[in-house]
């Protein structure tokens, strides 16, 4: 039998109003479920906000989550009150933002319209978090396909961040973004999408990493 997230997220919407009512502020779907892109293997990134979160409000969706038809794809994502999501980094809204679609409620007023200097400091950020893991990895521990293939895989979100930046387009699908690069962008996402991480790969990221750092880091400069 085919699995079908958006009635997986329907029962999940019912289950929610009936236990938090009118608490419940928004429901979206992000990952690779909302870019069309899920596999055998996929998360089902799930985010749900409330009108205040406590403790107590996380056990009982841990509960929800148990209680949800059988699936092979584990339930993964996010939760949060209204009030926390507002006084989030516009940094890291900026993807959140831009790969939620919304499923239940408004993300009107809680989430701000991402504007570039928000994706220059999540391309910035981000980059800079995949160069401080890859050289940390090559000095105290090793590289490995697997380590490569997260990392690459994160590059992604922010070569999303860096075409916005420079277009004003955000585009959601690797496919589809991959056709509008060149250089080392390019080669980069082109990498993920063939799926191979051979040594010669970590050479490409750190030299992407140092790029990407420098340009981010001078169009923040010149704001």
């Amino acid at each position: 039998m085919s699995f079908n997230i958006y009635d997986w997220m329907n029962e999940l919407i019912l289950r929610l109003q009936e236990t938090f009512g009118a608490r419940l502020a928004a429901v979206g779907l992000q990952g690779s479920f909302k870019r069309g892109e899920a596999h055998e293997q996929s998360d089902i990134d799930a985010v749900v906000v409330l009108d205040g979160l406590t403790p107590e409000d996380l056990t009982v969706y841990k509960r929800i989550l148990a209680q949800m038809p059988a699936s092979s794809h584990p339930a993964c994502g996010f939760i949060s009150g209204t009030a926390d999501l507002k006084n989030w980094s516009r940094a890291e809204l900026f993807q959140f933002s831009h790969d939620t679609e919304t499923l239940y409620g408004s993300f009107d007023g809680i989430l701000p319209p991402p504007t570039r200097q928000d994706a220059l400091e999540a391309a910035q950020t981000g980059a800079g978090t995949l160069f401080h893991a890859l050289c940390h990895t090559q000095v105290h521990g090793e590289i490995t396909s697997s380590f490569l293939a997260q990392l690459y895989k994160g590059a992604f979100f922010v070569l999303q961040a860096v075409h916005f930046a420079q277009t004003g387009e955000y585009i959601s699908g690797r496919q589809k973004l991959h056709q509008t690069l060149s250089g080392h962008n390019k080669a980069v996402l082109g990498t993920l999408l063939e799926g191979k991480y051979p040594l010669a790969s970590a050479e490409l990221l750190f030299y992407w990493c140092r790029e990407t750092l420098a340009y981010t880091a001078a169009e923040l400069r010149a704001r």
